[in-house]
């Protein structure tokens, strides 16, 4: 996340989501290629005409959409607050996988999410208010922008595993999650490089940044391919294992995981009352993973 918001400052939302789709590209094609055996040919052509739909609209939404809204976020509110509107995005997960694949999850498992997401608003709110305070008027938006892009992006963001889980679940599937992540890049990639050179900003707002701060290169090579390439297979993954809400909600945590990380590298701030709300956070999600377990323990019948 933190690389991330320092590029997505020094070149632009635009221009990092470009990089880091194009490397993200580039990568996971060879990876996939030597985990799953499979030619270039073969790559486009084993997944079918369902997969691909569901898949690069999943995409379209998660990758281009919904995170340049959340680069907006970071750009605008810094990677802490900004973080807040990751709470969105399980019930918005909870509410599309509904509609679109039709899971259910029951009462212990709602009281689970309530508890993390409770446990990571209130992590954000002890933490240092500075951050927000320097930024709340500054060259890259207004904070009232940052707050409806952020709100936006938690949405796309449950939406879009909505969407893959719909693609990646199934007698008929015949790929990898790490197949299915590459289907996700390849329409994001196409869609948005299309787009930027349609409105006739790709020299302006992707080349012309990264040529004036080479020095954000490396820095964005490495986020994009363990932030993002890894990340997203593994999401995929998850997705294959248990439901659309639980994955979203374990992978809302994140600003709290990363709180060790912001201690040593960064030396922010990580007070008793910041490292209790992220130990309930983290309890919540137990909660959630363990559901059934504990509806067993307490003789609850609540599916």
């Amino acid at each position: 996340m933190f690389p991330f918001t320092d590029a997505a400052r020094k070149w632009g939302p635009v221009a990092i989501n470009h990089f880091r789709l194009m490397v993200g590209f580039i990568v996971l094609s060879i990876v996939v290629m030597i985990l799953d055996n499979e030619s270039p040919v073969a790559l486009f052509t084993t997944p079918s005409a369902t997969e691909y739909i569901y898949l690069c609209i999943s995409g379209i939404i998660g990758l281009v959409i919904g995170d340049y809204f959340g680069f907006h976020s970071m750009a605008i509110l810094g990677a802490k607050r900004s973080s807040i509107f990751y709470t969105i995005a399980p019930g918005s997960a909870l509410a599309f996988s509904f509609l679109l694949v039709g899971e259910r999850i029951d009462f212990i498992g709602i009281t689970g999410m309530a508890i993390s997401i409770g446990g990571m608003l209130w992590f954000i709110q002890a933490g240092d208010t500075k951050e927000i305070e320097e930024h709340i008027v500054h060259e890259h938006g207004k904070i009232s922008k940052g707050v409806l892009f952020g709100i936006l992006a938690g949405i796309c963001q449950g939406f879009h595993m909505a969407l893959a889980k719909k693609a990646v679940t199934g007698e008929s599937v015949l790929i990898s999650p790490a197949h299915a992540t590459w289907i996700r890049l390849l329409g994001a990639t196409l869609a948005y490089f299309i787009f930027t050179f349609m409105t006739g900003k790709f020299r302006e707002r992707v080349i012309k940044p990264i040529r004036e701060d080479k020095a954000t290169i490396p820095k964005a090579t490495l986020a994009s391919i363990f932030g993002m390439v890894l990340s997203i297979v593994l999401v995929m993954w998850s997705l294959t294992l248990c439901k659309v809400a639980v994955a979203q909600t374990i992978i809302s945590i994140e600003p709290i995981v990363i709180m060790p990380m912001a201690y040593f590298l960064y030396k922010e701030r990580m007070t008793a009352k910041t490292f209790l709300a992220g130990m309930v956070s983290i309890f919540g999600v137990y909660v959630l993973i363990w559901r059934d377990d504990i509806c067993q323990i307490l003789g609850l019948h609540l599916h």
